[in-house]
């Protein structure tokens, strides 16, 4: 997927790189030849100046024929092959521009600054190999200038690729060993892959360097967190609000820290002084309704789950609270059976999952609410909503064969739903059933077939199981024509090529579902490194592989890959 183009860093270089008018007086000479005869010289001047005052006034078709002219008497000059790519992307004339730099490099190879234009113009029109080619060239011309570095690890982190842009800050900290600002980034980066342990040492450097760089601290907590140290997330916390007291995510944190260690009081209290602040959003309010429901809040509770959009939630705190009251024993039927459809679930189910367990229990949630399900079910008996969220909440526990049981028993009972179906299948790729996965989601078409997640589900579990590949394929280009830059419809369409043998396809593909995923991919990295051997390219496979395993430590595969293809030393 390609970004529109926003060409800042190559408007910087033409800028930084620019002549600025002044009178030549003797010094050097702004162009190429300073020994070209001194009529050649004023001739070429006037027409530079004359670019720049058209270029200021707008008038940039002038301004492009005054720098070409004066290119055309001299073929070295630098500043005015700069300037004219300028002008072409203000007239939004990119492919000459790209045209032009490249001509220009022909005669002036040892241009840094034409080999960062370079590099950008040809990010811009999605050709990331070439821009990352160029701006190597670029460091190598002037290896002690950091911004062909700044380039480089820019373009990588657009283009997501994390694993090289950690490689530049590390080797830019060996240069620059007291700079928060780098060790700050490579922080960032190292969040994005998962690398919690080395995110924590580059935090706690920028604040040993800068104690006041508040963003540090909480992104430092968040990490403490994660790696479920919460007295020490809770440590950083604190000390992060006393100066931002009512900032949302640190709260939300805070709250979590302290439910995790046994402290619900303080996460009430955390909670409570986030929704007195304004900055309470629907999860904040689940998360609310949940410390509530934990401490025995039921009025309360119920009031934060409407919050949250948690009616059904709501509905099952009230009975929960109502459960072993007077005059309950004549219930019949229950609150919400005819009040709620199961897509009504699934999405509300969807929000609960979103907003608790990863703070409040991954395990711990799930569990919990199946107990509570349970009391409910033993008072009432089958109800579809509560078997429905109980299988919601096994499937994400992980318990695949307790999950299908409860949906199988809905399908029994003829209770018709596409997310029946997919939560099926789901559970039998699991537990490699692939023929009832492929049943299940081919029943969830016939139900809904304009659902792109499902016809990629389908076409991908086809491909990954060598299984229909031209009906993958078929699926596949469905669900692109829906979603044409979504990144994992492109990763599958690509698998299904490399499993067709079209490797030139498949890497073109895998490539753009790289540059458009929100976070560098250790799958989508293994996917291009054996497209890359299929293509006979043993380098490059082992590298994409060898990033696929820096993402991915636990990918035991992949090293066998590595230790299996890689190139002996020379």
């Amino acid at each position: 997927m390609h970004k529109i183009l926003s060409p800042v860093l190559l408007l910087v270089t033409l800028w930084m790189c620019g002549c600025t008018g002044i009178p030549y007086q003797g010094g050097l000479y702004p162009f190429g030849n300073r020994n070209a005869p001194k009529a050649k010289q004023g001739q070429s001047y006037a027409r530079h100046i004359a670019g720049i005052i058209h270029e200021r006034q707008g008038a940039l078709d002038k301004a492009v024929a005054n720098y070409t002219q004066v290119i055309r008497r001299d073929g070295k000059a630098v500043t005015p092959r700069l300037r004219l790519l300028r002008a072409y992307l203000r007239l939004g004339q990119n492919q000459e521009a790209l045209l032009a730099c490249k001509e220009a490099l022909e005669q002036i190879p040892s241009s840094h600054e034409l080999w960062i234009a370079f590099a950008e113009l040809n990010h811009s029109t999605g050709n990331i190999d070439e821009a990352v080619n160029a701006i190597k060239k670029a460091i190598a011309l002037r290896p002690e200038d950091l911004s062909g570095y700044g380039a480089l690890v820019e373009l990588q982190e657009k283009t997501n690729d994390l694993v090289a842009a950690i490689e530049i800050y590390e080797k830019l900290i060996e240069r620059s060993p007291d700079s928060a600002a780098l060790y700050y980034q490579l922080g960032i980066n190292l969040t994005r892959i998962g690398d919690n342990e080395s995110a924590k040492n580059a935090f706690s450097r920028v604040l040993e360097l800068e104690p006041q760089v508040a963003r540090a601290r909480l992104l430092l907590a968040l990490v403490y967190f994660d790696l479920t140290d919460y007295e020490n997330s809770a440590a950083q916390l604190r000390a992060y609000l006393q100066d931002r007291p009512d900032d949302a995510t640190a709260l939300e944190y805070y709250a979590a820290t302290q439910y995790r260690l046994g402290l619900p009081d303080n996460a009430q209290l955390s909670l409570e002084r986030m929704v007195n602040s304004g900055e309470a959003g629907p999860r904040n309010h689940l998360q609310f309704a949940w410390v509530l429901l934990e401490l025995g809040d039921m009025e309360q509770s119920q009031q934060h789950a409407l919050e949250g959009s948690g009616y059904l939630l709501a509905d099952l705190i009230f009975a929960l609270a109502n459960l072993n009251q007077a005059g309950t024993e004549n219930w019949t039927g229950n609150p919400w059976e005819d009040r709620y459809t199961l897509e009504e679930i699934e999405t509300e189910t969807d929000l609960i999952l979103e907003a608790l367990p990863a703070l409040y229990g991954k395990r711990e949630v799930p569990e919990a609410f199946c107990s509570k399900l349970q009391a409910l079910s033993e008072k009432f008996g089958f109800s579809p909503p509560l078997e429905f969220l109980r299988g919601r909440m096994l499937l994400y526990a992980e318990k695949y064969e307790e999950a299908l049981a409860c949906f199988e028993s809905l399908l029994q009972r003829e209770v018709q739903s596409k997310h029946i179906h997919y939560h099926c299948a789901v559970i039998h790729e699991k537990l490699k059933n692939i023929s009832k996965a492929e049943n299940h989601l081919l029943d969830f078409i016939k139900l809904d077939p304009d659902d792109p997640d499902v016809l990629n589900y389908l076409g991908y579990l086809y491909a990954e199981n060598d299984l229909n590949l031209d009906k993958a394929e078929a699926l596949l280009q469905r669900a692109l024509a829906l979603d044409p830059d979504n990144p994992y419809y492109l990763d599958s369409l690509g698998w299904v090529y490399y499993k067709q043998g079209k490797g030139e396809e498949a890497a073109r593909l895998i490539r753009r579902a790289i540059y458009g995923m929100e976070n560098d991919d250790a799958v989508l990295r293994d996917h291009l490194g054996d497209i890359y051997l299929l293509l006979g390219d043993k380098e490059r496979a082992v590298a994409e592989w060898r990033h696929a395993l820096r993402l991915d430590p636990s990918l035991e595969t992949i090293r066998e890959k590595i230790e299996r293809h890689a190139l002996p030393k020379e």
